[in-house]
């Protein structure tokens, strides 16, 4: 028990230490096509790295497999450069975000509804759907942010949050799991198909806090400077406008009926219909004047 109470407070004065001196990058971006968590590791390692040596600190790379702790860490300060998924942010309310991530030169990637035993999503009725991590607002970026608010809150039997895009493909190739929806590009599992492809959504963006001007214009030169690998190839500047567009789409759209308006085109002949019209007859002599 004593040996435990040491421990936790090394790693606590150590976790100080690092805030202290050190500039950490976390990241949270479990849409991305890492290969694996050895992968997620290096780049956040790397990118560290670069930011530590741009502004002459150490940088510490961490990253985080659930949204809560990596909420729990950003709101605590533990995280001054975070590379997080555009949907999570979009999601919880956005951030200072100084940069979006690209893949062969787009910024954005659309999305696939990957399916087993389905041709169409109406073949998915009462059915459960995977999707990599929201921060709990999964169900709100499925049904309005990628369908628009045209399906009822109860058409799926249930929409879950997968750890990863790559674990929801597996559960899914597993038979844990109906239908999956993840970042395109990816291969199905076998005995599944892509069935619908929905509007692009934003790559990961960068968001900076915790530091002066003059230290957040250096980690932006880092992070536009950077070279990443094939998940997320590089970084450039901005990127915030996205996460605003897609916040937007998470509200469900307002649905109005349809207008009941009358015909005004009337014809001729309904106006004619059922009259009578003559012309009386005058005497022209009437219409003469006589000459003086």
């Amino acid at each position: 028990m004593i040996r435990r109470i040491i421990v936790m407070l090394v790693i606590a004065i150590a976790s100080r230490a690092a805030r202290a001196d050190g500039i950490a990058v976390g990241l949270f971006a479990p849409s991305s096509p890492f290969a694996g968590t050895a992968a997620r590791v290096e780049f956040a390692n790397r990118l560290a790295r670069a930011v530590g040596a741009a502004v002459g600190k150490p940088g510490i790379g961490r990253v985080y497999g659930k949204a809560s702790d990596f909420a729990s860490a950003f709101k605590k300060g533990e995280v001054q450069v975070a590379v997080v998924d555009a949907t999570y942010l979009a999601a919880i309310g956005g951030g200072n975000v100084v940069a979006v991530g690209a893949r062969s030169g787009d910024t954005s990637v659309g999305w696939v509804l990957v399916a087993r035993g389905a041709a169409s999503v109406l073949e998915l009725r009462g059915k459960t759907v995977l999707v990599p991590s929201v921060g709990g607002r999964e169900s709100e970026f499925v049904r309005n942010a990628l369908y628009g608010g045209e399906l009822a809150k109860d058409f799926f039997r249930a929409i879950e949050a997968a750890p990863d895009a790559a674990s929801a493909l597996t559960s899914l190739g597993l038979g844990k799991a109906d239908a999956a929806v993840v970042p395109a590009g990816v291969s199905p599992p076998s005995g599944t198909q892509v069935i619908a492809t929905f509007a692009p959504v934003s790559l990961p963006v960068v968001v900076v806090t915790g530091v002066d001007d003059a230290t957040r214009a250096k980690i932006v030169a880092a992070v536009v400077a950077f070279e990443g690998d094939a998940a997320i190839g590089g970084f450039r500047a901005g990127g915030a406008d996205g996460v605003k567009a897609l916040a937007r789409r998470f509200a469900p759209g307002e649905r109005r009926g349809p207008m009941a308006l009358p015909d005004v085109r009337i014809g001729l002949g309904e106006l004619l219909a059922g009259r009578g019209f003559a012309i009386p007859r005058a005497d022209l002599k009437t219409l003469i004047a006589p000459a003086e």
